[in-house]
């Protein structure tokens, strides 16, 4: 028993040596950049799905009808607003970089003024917040 005691004695201190970002397991570390799912961003409280649904059926209605201009812009202005709010909040978020250039191939779709200067905006704001991103590498060529 005296042994035991002894021992944990010892240890202790070396317990003590262990730096709290060392404890913490490697996955808690990698995600705490990442937006949970269930988070809402922009006006229209858009989660992180809602975001990737809404480039992605925006997209298809553009292609499909490309009449639509204004409604979809509409849209993607909405959308713009909450990826916005989305990198406010979790700047170091991997997954804001592709939607934002995902926002900006969708406004490159739109026959309008307001939609390329928007494409111009967002390819700006891309380069300037993520430069090291492949979408930012992207949207250079």
């Amino acid at each position: 028993m005296k042994r035991f005691f002894l021992a944990l004695t010892l240890a202790l201190p070396a317990a003590a040596l262990v730096t709290p970002a060392l404890a913490v397991p490697a996955f808690a570390q990698s995600t705490a950049n990442l937006a949970p799912a269930d988070r809402y961003f922009g006006r229209m409280k858009m989660s992180i799905l809602g975001i990737r649904n809404a480039l992605k059926d925006l997209s298809a209605q553009i292609d499909a009808h490309p009449d639509d201009t204004d409604r979809v812009f509409d849209k993607a202005v909405l959308v713009e607003d909450a990826l916005h709010d989305w990198q406010v909040h979790f700047p170091f978020d991997p997954w804001i970089p592709r939607f934002t250039y995902t926002l900006a191939q969708l406004y490159g779709k739109l026959d309008s003024d307001d939609a390329r200067t928007h494409r111009h905006d967002m390819l700006n704001w891309l380069g300037a917040t993520y430069p090291e991103s492949e979408f930012a590498q992207l949207s250079r060529e």
